[in-house]
């Protein structure tokens, strides 16, 4: 055997043993399958967002997680979000609080879940939305999740349902009828008609505002705008993030009241009570960007009165305030939100009464 086949012999052995070695410990990973021309699919698990058993909701390439700085209430269920783009297309700024200009084919995930599910004490999925972006724009759809916890499927009749759950939530015991939304309640509040030119549908939580903060990946912490413009979302539009008026989470008590109760407001109310809202109607204008206190609800009369209830926000005086009356019950006809909660945020109640209490008492 001559030299030349003497290499061409041990490279094929290096080949064939480096082959063996890796084949022990490969996985493959499928390629996300968003085809706009048959989305949507009927199983959740057809997208190919995550990778292994589906609950455990690992994302793959280029299914990011992220979260808004402050979180809107949902009888306080817990979410995982998620977003996925298609490769060499990117989002751009199109101001601190309004929805990231998102490319066609971008698909942002939102799962709704529970943990100490009772009697058992698990963690249930009951949905996940998806908010696709088509060349017509976003189009919501509604994945409900199996008995098994092993898939879900598309809510094709589109008029939502109730699922009955009892868990624990610090320590307290919890019952509600978790409501799925509509396709109607959907809508509602994931749509805007800035210039009175029309509806369109839009998200809600990624805007600059919310997500320029630091964000814990699990392997490593980074600003959530900074690591999309590293993996490709964002393009040079969006500008230094110590520029952007951001918010905050409402928990963290190192803020300060006020900074803490316009985030809570913003992320629960703003979709609705800004321009273009669907209470573009209503005078206040919840939006974090408002600086104007009067519009913001400060000392300002309310479109529908309450009896005693003279102001929006009566400064120095939750307990004469229409917002605070609002949140805290569960009247249909009455409550803020008026979809998207069954039960009182009580937390959130005691967040917006501290601060509302904190204002000088001069609403006349």
């Amino acid at each position: 055997m001559n030299k030349l086949n003497y290499l061409l012999l041990a490279f094929f052995f290096i080949i064939s043993s480096c082959s063996d070695k890796d084949d022990t410990n490969y996985v493959q990973i499928e390629q996300v399958s968003v085809d706009l021309t048959k989305v949507p699919y009927e199983k959740l698990s057809e997208y190919h967002f995550f990778v292994g058993e589906l609950n455990k909701m690992n994302p793959t390439d280029r299914v990011i997680p992220y979260k808004p700085a402050s979180e809107l209430f949902s009888d306080y269920a817990h979410k995982k979000r998620f977003v996925w783009m298609p490769a060499n297309v990117k989002a751009s700024y199109d101001g601190d609080d309004n929805v990231l200009n998102f490319p066609v084919g971008t698909v942002l995930i939102k799962t709704f879940y529970y943990d100490n599910v009772q009697p058992e004490n698990v963690t249930k999925i009951i949905e996940t939305r998806l908010l696709v972006k088509k060349t017509d724009g976003w189009k919501a759809y509604d994945y409900i999740w199996n008995a098994e916890q092993t898939d879900a499927t598309l809510d094709v009749v589109g008029n939502g349902n109730f699922v009955p759950i009892t868990w624990i939530e610090n320590n307290t015991t919890k019952s509600t009828n978790y409501k799925i939304p509509s396709q109607t309640e959907c809508v509602t509040c994931h749509k805007i008609n800035p210039n009175q030119t029309g509806e369109i549908t839009i998200p809600i939580g990624p805007k600059p505002q919310n997500l320029n903060y630091t964000y814990n990946y699990g392997t490593f912490s980074k600003n959530q705008l900074d690591h999309w413009i590293s993996e490709g979302f964002i393009d040079n539009t969006l500008p230094e993030r110590i520029n952007i008026k951001s918010t905050i989470d409402w928990k963290d008590t190192s803020f300060s009241l006020e900074l803490r109760a316009r985030s809570y407001i913003d992320i629960n109310c703003a979709h609705c009570h800004r321009n273009g809202g669907h209470c573009d109607y209503t005078p206040q204008r919840f939006n974090f960007s408002n600086t104007d206190m009067h519009t913001f609800g400060v000392c300002l009369t309310p479109l529908f009165a309450i009896p005693n209830k003279p102001f929006v926000i009566n400064g120095g005086n939750a307990a004469r305030s229409e917002l605070i009356y609002r949140i805290n019950t569960t009247i249909g006809s009455e409550m803020m939100p008026i979809i998207g909660r069954t039960l009182i945020h009580t937390e959130g109640v005691q967040l917006m009464t501290d601060w509302i209490n904190s204002l000088p008492a001069n609403c006349h």
